[in-house]
């Protein structure tokens, strides 16, 4: 099942890395390495961030790490924060992406910029989980189940009510799942960037997060 520790910035490679293994093709993934770099900064070091990661003795005396979660308490603080203090480093991030592929990525961009989270009105104090990735080579072991146990009982410990995400709906079984065997339960459906999405919403405390 590995251990679990809060993410330092010296993990930045390894977290960007299996986000791109975990999310290739995806929205944020195509954005480019760069700006990836920049976002789980943000989730490292920003005072509303929360970044997690899992890691497994894979040979002998020597641990790696094999997963990520990483999020944010007050979402829409966070990431307006984090676009006021480090926004000409994300759009210098963004440059090598847009010259390749301009029609696909800044359209991504805008996106990005405007973002804030998406919270449900259900949940207005809720924490988001953006996003978790485990290293396929380990699937099966717990780590996904461990990382998010981990966030919900951080973001319960910073006085979080609820925990919300957002999955594909369609194409996507495994992970809804997942998360509904994790204790969430879908809250709304809507239209995301052309995709069918899956609002999820998990009740959290600093008792129960850490016991499920």
């Amino acid at each position: 099942m590995g251990t679990v520790r809060k993410a330092t910035l010296m993990d930045l490679p390894f977290i960007v890395g299996l986000h791109e293994t975990a999310f290739a093709g995806f929205f944020l993934t195509v954005l480019g390495a760069a700006f990836l770099r920049e976002l789980y900064r943000g989730f490292i070091s920003e005072s509303h961030g929360i970044c997690w990661i899992a890691e497994l003795e894979l040979t002998a005396g020597k641990s790696e790490i094999v997963g990520f979660v990483a999020g944010a308490l007050c979402p829409g603080q966070f990431f307006r924060g984090l676009l006021f203090k480090r926004g000409i480093c994300f759009a210098l991030a963004a440059v090598p992406g847009l010259a390749r592929h301009p029609l696909r990525v800044l359209p991504r961009v805008l996106s990005a910029v405007w973002y804030r989270g998406d919270k449900p009105s259900a949940a207005p104090d809720g924490a988001l989980l953006s996003s978790l990735g485990v290293n396929p080579s380990v699937g099966r072991q717990g780590i996904g189940k461990t990382l998010v146990s981990a966030f919900c009982a951080n973001a319960a410990s910073l006085g979080a009510p609820t925990v919300y995400l957002t999955t594909d709906r369609d194409g996507n079984d495994a992970v809804n799942a997942f998360y509904e065997r994790q204790g969430f339960h879908v809250i709304g459906v809507a239209e995301q960037r052309g995709r069918t999405m899956n609002t999820y919403l998990r009740a959290v405390n600093s008792k129960t997060a850490h016991e499920q």
